[in-house]
């Protein structure tokens, strides 16, 4: 009875000893899975019902594929494209695209650039309407792809069973859950869930970026819960009026939060607009000289494999905020 009671409590330990090990895990980009395609060279057709009830007839082994939106989930399953969404910023991953064009039309695309890459396959955003998708499928087959969706798992095993590629599936929704934990803890470890943050931005006016689109806010909000104002919670949310809407200098400092950011597009630098406005130079976090800047680019889209960089943008722009050394 005795050595029971034992053998019971050293198999605790040991278990509460590898969740701790397991909870200390560092992910990183190096933890990325090196895949390659492992699809056969021979054409195979099958049919596939699309996320949108549509049965697709299309090769399975096909190699000319144009991707007008969601490639940075599918070349991370090492497939190759002919083309890819121009809105893309390849820099850091370059063998990922290797061999492949940047299509110089994604939004709108160009069913005549398209048509151009002789494609096989065409895989497109989530959002694409029956029409166009009629217009396209007069070229080759259409495929959507989960490009909305914030569940890893959804997304590829869906890009999974196009390919049959289920087991590439399965290893990077592995990566992306244990990036997602380790990061989030990482940056749970700076003590700031109970701050509110504002991130304001510039698009002729001064502004806050609204919530629907940008993955950062998800990040931020929903997996760090980061708190926020309520008047800067309900402008986000405010889709009654334009995006974007101008506010004034008089009301700038009305939603100041306990930690700002400041969001660019494509730039991590604060335009002479901003930082010359009255209203700017009245806000707190910008005497003392705490302003946290991003490039809010990267967030437009989402994708396995620009997933590591995400997170550390905003890791990195949360210490600059919170004054936070490294």
């Amino acid at each position: 009875m005795v050595t029971g009671m034992l053998l019971l409590f050293f198999v605790a330990i040991s278990f509460v000893g590898c969740g701790n090990n397991k909870a200390a895990q560092i992910v990183t980009d190096k933890d990325f899975p090196a895949l390659t395609d492992t699809r056969s060279e021979e054409k195979e057709m099958r049919a596939f019902v699309t996320l949108n009830g549509n049965e697709v007839t299309y090769n399975k082994n096909t190699r000319r594929i144009v991707c007008v939106h969601g490639s940075q989930d599918v070349v991370a399953f090492g497939i190759k494209l002919l083309a890819y969404e121009g809105t893309t910023d390849r820099a850091g991953y370059e063998s990922f695209y290797d061999g492949a064009s940047a299509l110089k039309n994604s939004t709108p695309f160009s069913a005549e650039e398209v048509m151009s890459y002789r494609p096989e396959l065409i895989l497109v955003n989530q959002r694409m309407t029956s029409g166009d998708i009629a217009t396209l499928s007069g070229i080759a087959p259409v495929i959507p792809l989960y490009t909305d969706s914030e569940d890893f798992s959804v997304r590829l095993k869906y890009i999974g069973n196009i390919f049959g590629l289920e087991d590439h599936a399965n290893k990077l929704i592995g990566y992306a859950d244990a990036l997602k934990e380790s990061m989030v803890a990482q940056m749970k470890s700076l003590g700031l869930q109970d701050k509110t943050l504002t991130i304001y931005t510039y698009m002729g006016n001064i502004s806050i970026v609204p919530e629907r689109g940008w993955f950062m806010n998800t990040i931020i909000y929903d997996y760090l819960g980061i708190k926020r104002k309520d008047n800067v919670k309900a402008f986000m949310q405010n889709e009654s009026t334009i995006a974007y809407e101008p506010i004034s200098a008089e009301n700038l400092k009305q939603y100041e939060g306990d930690l700002v950011f400041f969001a660019g597009f494509g730039e991590k630098t604060i335009t002479t607009y901003v930082s010359e406005n009255e209203g700017w130079k009245s806000l707190d976090a910008v005497r003392q000289n705490r302003v946290g800047v991003i490039d809010i680019t990267p967030y437009a889209q989402k994708g396995v494999l620009i997933l590591y960089n995400q997170y550390y943008q905003v890791m990195n722009t949360l210490k600059v905020a919170a004054q936070i050394g490294e």
